[in-house]
């Protein structure tokens, strides 16, 4: 009986702790290098269907990579140009903002004085002391990052020479994985890099092209509006319902701020909070659920712990890459007696209802 109990001990609490301690490790300090490979392997999934349709028309493989890259490329960085024009734009602007706002919480706060519901002595801040009179120590930190473009390019190219290979050997790089790690084992190591291929696959895809809808569907809901900077709240709106449970919500604040201070006006306030709050719906409860379905098996807890740990490792890419990234660790553990407890633990109701 005693022997039983140690058995458990060890090899069901002791092991998978020690695992997660020793991948906590490795993903920290070899970021610089495993971030950009995820990264590329998130890409390839996405631009996978597009190589395949090339291959349709008889388009060599090699060259039908090197176009797709080469695309995505001008896409990409002609995008950022278009969104870094308009962020060097609001950041001149974005004091006024700030300065707009103060008005704004001073009007209300007079507001609530003169309808009695609070004292003149009990308003707390004096927001005309908060208001700035120099602008260029905001400007200047704003912009403060600037100079990192040289190193977001550089990355760039890096992560796009990285998503060609994986691109161009694909079948070559599934063999060696097989044979690398598979050992007497292959065919264990096949299926793990198939179910891994299957779950991510789908979603990864899904999840970009959901991105992109939602940030035209925001850009345009917000110009019609008339909110100032819309060709950047739409995007940013997109992105950031790409982080589980509070994303959208933190999408929604810039341009209902935005809207306020620019119209000081209810109705067009509600417009935006109405028109975001109807596509989120659309969106979280129709679209995606049936898009995604169950491909990717992991419990809301398990998301929620697991965005909070990939951001405390490598920040906001970290909260994006969270759950494929989790997704396949389960898989992993799904497939190794010894870690079998983690990959139940970050299971979904299908989990439960396979084990009885």
């Amino acid at each position: 009986m005693n022997e039983t109990k140690s058995h458990f001990t060890l090899q069901t609490i002791s092991y998978p702790f020690l695992a997660l301690a020793a991948a906590t490790a490795f993903f920290y300090f070899a970021s610089p290098i495993v971030i950009p490979l995820v990264i590329a392997v998130s890409l390839a999934y996405v631009l996978a269907p597009f190589v395949s349709l090339l291959r349709r028309l008889k388009i060599p493989h090699i060259l039908s990579v090197l176009l797709v890259i080469l695309v995505s490329l001008v896409i990409v960085f002609w995008v950022g140009y278009f969104l870094l024009a308009q962020a060097n734009s609001l950041f001149k602007d974005l004091p006024k903002y700030y300065n707009g706002l103060l008005i704004l919480l001073s009007d209300l706060k007079q507001d609530l004085i003169s309808r009695g519901i609070i004292s003149s002595g009990e308003g707390g801040i004096d927001f005309e002391v908060l208001k700035l009179k120099d602008f260029s120590g905001v400007t200047k930190y704003l912009v403060k990052g600037i100079g990192s473009i040289l190193t977001f390019v550089f990355g760039s190219v890096l992560v796009a020479f990285l998503t060609f290979f994986i691109l161009a050997d694909q079948k070559v790089i599934k063999q060696k994985l097989v044979k690398a790690f598979g050992g007497s084992k292959r065919d264990v190591a096949e299926s793990i890099l198939i179910e891994i291929s299957q779950q991510l696959k789908g979603f990864i895809l899904i999840k970009f092209l959901v991105t992109i809808g939602l940030s035209i569907i925001f850009t345009i809901g917000f110009l019609l509006i008339g909110v100032n900077y819309a060709y950047i709240w739409g995007p940013l709106a997109g992105i950031l319902n790409l982080v589980p449970y509070i994303g959208p919500a933190i999408g929604l604040f810039p341009p209902l701020i935005v809207a306020a201070i620019q119209f000081k006006s209810l109705m067009p306030v509600l417009w935006v909070l109405i028109f975001y709050e109807v596509v989120q719906i659309i969106e979280g409860n129709l679209i995606t659920p049936r898009l995604i379905g169950e491909r990717v098996n992991l419990n809301p807890l398990a998301v929620l712990v697991a965005a909070m740990y990939w951001i405390w490792l490598w920040g906001a890419i970290g909260i994006i890459l969270a759950i494929p990234i989790t997704a396949s660790i389960k898989v992993i553990c799904d497939h190794i007696d010894s870690l079998k407890p983690i990959g139940i633990i970050l299971g979904g109701k299908k989990e439960l209802l396979e084990s009885d």
